[in-house]
């Protein structure tokens, strides 16, 4: 494979990390249909972190399909996904830190008693645990793919 990382370490990944975006995905869909479904981290009720989500998990996904096939190009599935799960993470840490400038600087009456963890979603914990997946792929661009003929 790509990148120097193995079939097997690629396998897990996207299995792991496909399936976990998928299931907190399908939660906050539910949510914004007004289920009351929480797996640890309550949900956000937001649509489009539920397609945001559903999509990174389909990235994954493709990425161990790829794997299972011994292709290599199943890297740059990972590598896409953990990019992908990333920069929605730094957008929970963007929110975070909005929400800390209205509760601390702004003084706002909506924010009394807010606390970061009032602002830990189930999409910055997905973004740090991509950040894991990010790391044995990292090099997959510095690499040219070779294709077969």
């Amino acid at each position: 494979m790509k990148g120097g990382v193995s079939p097997k370490t690629l396998k897990i990944t996207g299995a792991v990390l496909g399936f976990l975006y998928l299931i907190y995905g399908i939660v906050e869909t539910l949510s914004w249909f007004g289920r009351d479904v929480s797996l640890g981290v309550s949900p956000t009720g937001d649509i489009f972190v539920g397609f945001a989500l559903l999509t990174i998990s389909a990235v994954y996904l493709t990425g161990l399909k790829r794997a299972a096939e011994k292709d290599g190009r199943a890297v740059a599935y990972i590598y896409t996904g953990a990019i992908l799960g990333m920069a929605l993470g730094a957008l929970a840490l963007l929110v975070m830190g909005a929400d800390a400038i209205e509760a601390y600087l702004l003084h706002s009456e909506d924010f009394i008693g807010w606390s970061p963890l009032d602002d830990v979603t189930s999409y910055l914990v997905l973004g740090v645990l991509s950040l894991a997946a990010y790391l044995p792929v990292k090099d997959v661009s510095k690499e040219p793919l070779k294709v077969k003929a």
